[in-house]
């Protein structure tokens, strides 16, 4: 059985390493419980409705978690529904995943964890024989692979996992009644102990009761304090980074560019790559931005990192809209530009502040009628002059990541060119109340595009 890893998000818990089975003929459930109980698993996947592999692991404790438990593999095939696709990726403490989906199903032998890149090259290249038209997200011209966020946000049902039952008596049904008739006799008068125990007694009394508005009020305060949003003009600026940048600086050609969040700013490093005889590093250093900070990698790669100018507000100067207003007319309006992109995709809302501080007093019990800021993660990717249109219905989100890859595309699409950006941010918005109950009344929807092979251009004037 594959080592297992749970990595914990805010609505749900991640399980990397499963082991993977095809389900050929028969009754897929049937089958897939056959070979659950053969690997002596205690939790199974199958892979939708038309399921045509299951996915099983022993987790032990570590699964008993109140939050569901979906697989990552899982999840990556609801994202790349199509082709063949494949990722590396490192989940930090020496944990490498490796992943693979072929139209819509995982690949058996895939969802594994290695200690290294390297431990993992065979089976990858394993995979590139089996499927030639594989693509390995964060390759070029591949977009990047999706951030945990984004992985959380495709949990759905077909990806949850079930408990399988770990234990059955032998003994015959009498015997079973008896011994729990017995079990409820000793027990008996320890439950009318309880029953009658005064209320004051009771373990944890008054430990739940709420605290006043005005506490809470000031906790949400101080989490959105944490927080900022680029929102319409911030977005206008990223999108002007990327559009600005010098493609080719005295012979060496533009590869990709990434800016990462930092705050209010971006964090960003363009990467050269070496394309004429004449080209050198002195050509370089003369052409590139002076701002940039300059590293030459080998004799054939350059990079220029640099910080940005701070665009945008923090979150708790913010109006949000509801997460109705939210699905209404955001996701509409998203909608209406899906076409002109090759991937989008929201996830489902999560609250900013989970539970009271510790340090704000041991209520931890929510007033009726508060609301709360909630966050989803969204990921878009097509081509850079479809970008333009985002900002927009950007006035709520911050951008953590955006990816510039340039690659070969014979013949440019509407979502589809040489020239592709690939954004991974936030969406806030503020929870929806019931009139009548003051519930909580928040929607699990969101909009998936299509995915595909996300290709780029040569210059920025081919994606306008």
């Amino acid at each position: 059985m594959n080592d297992t890893l749970i990595l914990s998000t805010p609505t749900a818990d991640l399980v990397f390493g499963l082991e993977w089975f095809a389900l050929i003929g028969g009754r897929p459930d049937r089958l897939a419980r056959r070979i659950a109980r053969q690997r002596r698993a205690s939790h199974m996947v199958l892979a939708g409705e038309t399921a045509a592999a299951v996915g099983v692991g022993v987790l032990g404790k570590t699964g008993r978690s109140r939050k569901p438990l979906h697989s990552a593999a899982q999840n990556l095939a609801l994202l790349f529904g199509t082709g063949t696709t494949a990722v590396l990726v490192d989940l930090g403490e020496g944990r490498h995943w490796l992943a693979a989906v072929h139209e819509g199903a995982v690949v058996a032998g895939t969802d594994r964890l290695y200690a290294s890149p390297r431990d993992a090259a065979r089976i990858l290249q394993e995979l590139r024989q089996a499927y030639p038209q594989i693509r390995v997200l964060g390759r070029a011209p591949a977009p990047e692979p999706p951030a945990l966020d984004a992985l959380e946000g495709a949990c759905a049902p077909a990806s949850r996992l079930s408990a399988l039952r770990a234990w059955r008596s032998r003994l015959p049904r009498p015997v079973q009644v008896s011994a729990l008739a017995v079990l409820a006799a000793l027990l008996l008068p320890h439950v009318r102990h309880a029953l009658h125990r005064p209320a004051s007694q009771a373990p944890g009394a008054g430990h739940a009761a709420a605290q006043p508005p005005h506490v809470w009020r000031d906790a949400i305060a101080q989490a959105m304090g944490a927080h900022v949003v680029h929102g319409i003009s911030g977005t206008r600026a990223l999108l002007e980074v990327f559009h600005q940048l010098p493609v080719d600086i005295g012979g060496w050609r533009l590869q990709q560019a990434e800016c990462e969040g930092q705050g209010a700013a971006w964090r960003c490093r363009a990467r050269y790559q070496r394309a004429a005889r004449a080209a050198s590093n002195a050509g370089f250093l003369a052409g590139a931005p002076k701002e940039w900070a300059l590293e030459f990698a080998t004799l054939e790669q350059a990079e220029g990192n640099w910080v940005t100018a701070p665009h945008g507000a923090p979150l708790a100067r913010q109006r949000l809209a509801s997460s109705a207003v939210t699905e209404n007319r955001l996701f509409s309006a998203l909608q209406d530009l899906r076409p002109a992109f090759s991937h989008i995709h929201i996830g489902k809302p999560a609250p900013l502040l989970a539970a009271l501080p510790k340090d704000r007093g041991p209520g931890q019990a929510r007033p009726p009628g508060l609301a709360m800021p909630l966050r989803r993660p969204i990921q878009i990717s097509g081509p850079l002059r479809s970008a333009s249109l985002l900002p927009p219905v950007a006035a709520s989100i911050f951008w953590n990541r955006a990816l510039l890859a340039l690659g070969d595309l014979a013949k440019p699409a509407l979502a589809s060119s040489r020239l592709t950006l690939t954004l991974q941010g936030v969406l806030y918005e503020m929870e929806t109340q019931s009139i009548e109950s003051g519930e909580r009344a928040v929607a699990d929807s969101g909009i998936q595009g299509e995915a595909g092979v996300v290709q780029g251009a040569q210059n920025p004037a081919d994606a306008s």
